[in-house]
């Protein structure tokens, strides 16, 4: 009997419920991280009350290593050891007993809300949660989403904060425009934003020689396509890829860069949320990490438009291949200097040392009047400037 088209897709309800058990046991480790990080920020502060001169109305603080002040701290920290590693297992135990093996084959299917606050946490505290292997890490991904295998392919990779889902914008999706246009497939990146860019342009660059080196179909030709940092860490993909001598970038022709800070963004502040819209759910996340005041390596990657993990990075250290034509679009606002978080001449590649121009063609760089970094997914203008290019 045909299947209804009709009828909604069966809910894999263990598999969702173990999901969220899983989300709740990353947001618990994070809390317990949090208060960790509380007990030695308190312990900084008694350790300088300890050493102020004169004493605190002419008694002297005892240092925190010395005396029943050490007893309190290792009690605490003991305290708070056992009270994550006890919830973390309760929590482990409840998923495994709702994870159903049979539906892993099935991936989960994504929810928006949710999907943008994870990518607003990672991007804000990326690489601690890689570096404590929490569960809410994003790992790198190629989503295909359906679309068949054909002899051209298009790679997108997504912004510092943002995910594969933010690629719509008011119904407008780049990718599958420009997939149609083009006869390819689309491959959508999603990854963990907080992280070094040229950490995830290595795992990127492994990824897409595993993934196209098995393509179902001959391969003809590959297009990538990077919004802000995206577009680093493809910068850094195929410089890695090249550099060990990997198969796929000989498919590569085109590389859009796409308001990407490819001489970094040294007035943006990381501190607030980002004017033009983006981290997807800032509001939510970014107070907690102003009030932590810190910066990502995926953030400040950003600010200094670093892609490579050598310090500090060469200007150009390996040009690219003369069968990759690469383009740039920036946008421009308000006085026309900025998109709101990346500078016209960074997005275009124009402020660096002479004769390092990106793209070295002028022809290939583009403004988008009006438009701001977010707005660089959802405008027509520069899903046509694109269309242009890539059909040539």
């Amino acid at each position: 009997m045909p299947a209804d088209p009709n009828r909604p897709a069966p809910l894999h309800l263990p598999r969702e419920a173990a999901a969220t058990v899983r989300d709740v046991r990353g947001g618990v480790r994070l809390a317990v991280d949090g208060l960790r990080t509380a007990i030695g920020g308190l312990e900084t502060v008694h350790q300088r009350l300890a050493h102020i001169e004169p004493p605190v109305r002419g008694l002297r603080v005892v240092p925190p290593q010395r005396g029943w002040a050490s007893v309190v701290y290792r009690g605490l920290r003991g305290s708070t050891d056992l009270l994550g590693g006890g919830l973390d297992l309760a929590l482990a135990s409840l998923q495994a007993s709702l994870q159903d093996t049979r539906a892993l084959r099935h991936p989960r299917q994504p929810v928006a809300g949710r999907e943008a606050l994870v990518a607003a946490l990672n991007a804000w505290l990326g690489d601690h949660l890689h570096r404590t292997d929490n569960p809410l890490a994003i790992p790198l991904e190629l989503h295909q989403r359906d679309a068949p295998s054909r002899p051209r392919v298009l790679v997108l990779v997504h912004d510092l904060g943002l995910d594969d889902l933010h690629w719509r914008r008011h119904g407008h999706d780049h990718g599958q425009a420009l997939a149609g246009a083009l006869e390819a497939t689309p491959l959508y990146a999603l990854y963990n934003s907080g992280r070094h860019v040229w950490a995830i342009g290595r795992e990127l660059a492994n990824e897409l020689e595993a993934r196209l080196g098995r393509w179902p179909v001959p391969l003809e030709g590959a297009t990538l396509v990077g919004h802000g940092l995206g577009g680093l860490v493809l910068r850094s993909a195929l410089h890695q890829a090249l550099r060990s001598g990997l198969a796929w970038p000989g498919h590569v022709r085109h590389l859009v860069y796409l308001g990407t800070p490819l001489r970094g963004a040294p007035a943006w502040d990381a501190q607030r949320p980002f004017a033009a819209g983006g981290l997807g759910a800032s509001a939510l996340v970014g107070p907690l990490a102003r009030l932590a005041g810190r910066r990502s390596d995926g953030m400040r990657d950003f600010s200094e438009g670093r892609y490579l993990e050598l310090e500090p990075p060469p200007a150009d250290p390996d040009p690219l291949p003369a069968a990759i034509t690469d383009h740039a679009i920036a946008g421009a606002i308000g006085a026309g200097s900025d998109d709101g978080l990346v500078p016209v001449a960074s997005a275009l590649g124009q402020d660096g040392p002479a004769g390092t121009a990106l793209p070295p063609d002028e022809a290939h760089r583009w403004i988008a009047t009006g438009v701001d970094h977010l707005g660089l997914l959802g405008s027509e203008s520069v899903y046509q400037t694109m269309r242009r290019w890539l059909a040539a």
